[in-house]
C-alpha cells in the first residue's frame, strides 16, 4: 500500500509469537516471545536480542580446579554461562595439582610456598641459639634460624655465659 514493499499479509509481517517484533522488525525467532530484539540476552547458547551473537556479555571465565581445593589453574581457564564440575571461578592456585597448597593455606615449616603469596615458610622459621654448656640457655651471640632446633641449639637465648653449666638465668 505505501510502496515499501511489504505485504500487509506477509508472513514477514505478522507477529507470530506476540512479543511485538515481526521479522520485518528484526524478531529473528518469531516462534519464541523471549526472543526480539532489545530483549535480554541469557546464557543459554541462543540469540535472545537478535542481534547475531549469542551470550555476549553472560559468559564467565572458569577455571579448573584439579586438586579440589576450591582454587583454579590459571593455565586451564574456560569460558561458560556457569562452572562446570571440576571448575571455579578463581585462578589463584599455585600448585594446581596439591590440595595443600593454596591461597588459604595455613604456612607450615616444608621448604613451599604453602598459601601462594611467593615466600616460602615465613613466618614459622624462628631463631635458635647455641647451648654450648647444655643448661637450657643458650647464647644470644650464636644463632641459627629453621623449623626445628638443631642439635645443640634452644629457643632461649638468655644465658649470660655459655661456657659455665651453672652460670644462667
Amino acid at each position: 500500500e505505501n510502496c515499501d514493499g511489504v505485504f500487509a499479509n506477509s508472513p514477514l509481517n505478522t507477529d507470530d509469537d506476540n512479543d511485538g517484533y515481526t521479522e520485518n522488525q528484526g524478531d529473528c525467532d518469531d516462534t519464541n516471545s523471549s526472543i526480539h530484539p532489545g530483549a535480554a540476552e541469557v546464557c543459554n547458547g541462543k540469540d535472545d536480542d537478535c542481534d547475531a551473537q549469542t551470550d555476549e556479555g553472560v559468559i564467565n571465565t572458569y577455571y579448573m580446579d584439579q586438586d579440589s581445593d576450591g582454587y583454579g589453574d590459571q593455565a586451564q581457564p574456560i569460558q561458560a554461562c556457569s562452572a562446570p564440575a571440576g571448575y571455579v571461578s578463581n585462578s589463584s592456585d599455585c600448585n594446581p595439582s596439591d590440595a595443600e597448597i593454596n591461597p588459604a593455606a595455613t604456612e607450615v615449616c616444608n621448604g613451599k610456598d604453602d598459601n601462594c603469596d611467593v615466600q616460602i615458610d615465613e613466618g614459622v622459621i624462628v631463631s635458635f641459639y647455641l647451648d654450648a654448656d647444655q643448661d637450657g640457655y643458650g647464647d644470644l651471640a650464636s644463632s641459627v634460624t629453621g623449623c626445628a632446633a638443631p642439635a645443640g641449639y634452644v629457643s632461649d637465648s638468655t644465658d649470660c655465659n655459655d661456657s659455665i653449666v651453672s652460670v644462667n638465668p
